[in-house]
């Protein structure tokens, strides 16, 4: 273990600082020393101005460095990182952050002490802290603070605070927006998986609407997405007690992802008009969210579904169901085969007869005339690899003009978004 410290200028007095960890205390007018007692550190860091290094504070006989090099002489190997800036400017800032950084390995477990920093200093240790998490797979086991300000007159004790939870805010902040704005949920779930028992079914919730949004299972997601509401109110509560801000955050994912669900989106007869619209939801999300080929391949699988529930049969059936609305939506008609042979699909008069012109046009037009869904779809999914394939430019425009069709679409046939 490795612990970075800060050591300043002014003449410290004596007292007990509490041990953070447990009970008892150890009696020094240097937080560092009682630090070393408390966590036995390998090493210690000190970052030194010149001033703390060489000037005695008043009414002291040596400088501060010298008394801490007396007082941990062989119990610490104890490393000073000097000339740490007195000024303020971003340059200097910078600098300061280089000096912490590189102070640390790969995978080292290090404590960060800060109750004598000064000025943005306690700021570039909250980014290091982020930082070096991330890049380095550092484990910061302590943001400590031995505060003398809150000394007991009475005993002489002093409290140590760590304010590693306050930090932690950073990773639930983090990771709550790559979900909202990706739908990625992995370190959101990951922190809810290891927070506490009663936090397990929202990161399930989580882990499913993410991993339904990415791999193209709207079912999925509508059925996770119901649950969100009761697991949030679950966890809140519990989440609270250590990080209250993220109660607040858990409102942002039930905004943007409870509209997704439905609680039975397989019962095609009574949830059909539910779910199209759900999954229309979804298409639009995955417009916003600049993930086109999710939005291109749930569009075009949501026509055939559409034309699925106008004939009351089951959308999750591909043979001979969607293929057969599939048909349907190309003409109704196959190619003729060797022998001039080709097949008619058995729902087209009923098709014709039930479906105004106007709106079987709507879908042909989508499908295969105007704006060739099934083609552009098709040209993404392949990655390019056909003669003269559409310009990625291209394909975003179209998208966006084939969502705006699609719910057009949606209010021409009058879809309710209740479940029936």
């Amino acid at each position: 273990m490795k612990i970075i410290s800060f050591l300043g200028f002014n003449n410290y007095d004596e007292t007990t600082y509490l041990n953070p960890r447990g009970s008892g205390g150890y009696k020094t007018p240097f937080f560092q020393e009682a630090l070393v007692e408390f966590y036995k550190p390998e090493t210690l860091y000190v970052l030194l101005t010149k001033t703390v290094e060489t000037v005695p504070p008043k009414e002291a006989s040596e400088p501060n460095w010298d008394a801490l090099k007396n007082r941990l002489d062989k119990r610490v190997n104890l490393q000073p990182i000097k000339n740490i800036p007195e000024q303020n400017s971003p340059f200097d800032i910078w600098w300061i952050f280089q000096q912490v950084t590189n102070c640390l390995e790969h995978g080292d477990t290090v404590i960060f002490d800060i109750t004598h920093s000064f000025r943005s200093v306690p700021v570039v240790a909250l980014i290091a802290v982020s930082y070096l998490r991330v890049v380095r797979s550092v484990n910061i086991e302590g943001l400590l603070y031995g505060a003398f300000e809150a000394k007991n007159k009475a005993t002489n004790e002093t409290p140590t605070f760590d304010l590693l939870p306050i930090v932690s805010l950073l990773e639930w902040t983090t990771a709550t927006d790559q979900f909202i704005k990706t739908g990625n949920g992995q370190a959101l779930a990951s922190l809810l998986h290891s927070s506490n028992s009663k936090t397990e079914n929202l990161a399930t919730s989580i882990d499913g609407i993410a991993q339904g949004l990415q791999l193209l299972r709207p079912m999925d997601v509508m059925q996770e997405a119901a649950n969100l509401p009761q697991h949030i109110a679950e966890a809140a509560p519990i989440i609270s007690q250590s990080v209250p801000p993220f109660v607040s955050l858990l409102e942002r994912v039930k905004k943007d992802y409870c509209d997704f669900g439905l609680a039975d989106p397989i019962d095609y007869e009574k949830n059909a008009q539910a779910s199209l619209l759900r999954q229309l939801k979804m298409v639009e999300w995955y417009v916003q969210k600049g993930q086109i080929v999710q939005a291109l391949s749930m569009a075009r699988e949501w026509l055939p579904s559409l034309l699925c529930y106008h004939f009351g049969i089951d959308p999750q059936i591909y043979r001979p169901n969607r293929v057969e609305m599939e048909l349907l939506l190309s003409g109704g008609n196959t190619l003729p085969d060797a022998q001039g042979n080709k097949y008619e699909s058995p729902y087209l008069e009923q098709y014709k007869s039930s479906v105004t012109k106007e709106k079987r046009k709507q879908l042909t037009d989508l499908w295969n005339d105007k704006y060739k869904l099934a083609n552009l779809r098709n040209d993404v999914v392949h990655s390019g690899f056909r003669k003269n394939p559409q310009s990625a430019e291209y394909i975003i425009d179209q998208t966006k003009q084939i969502i705006s069709e699609l719910k057009a679409i949606a209010n021409a046939w009058n879809l309710k978004g209740e479940t029936l």
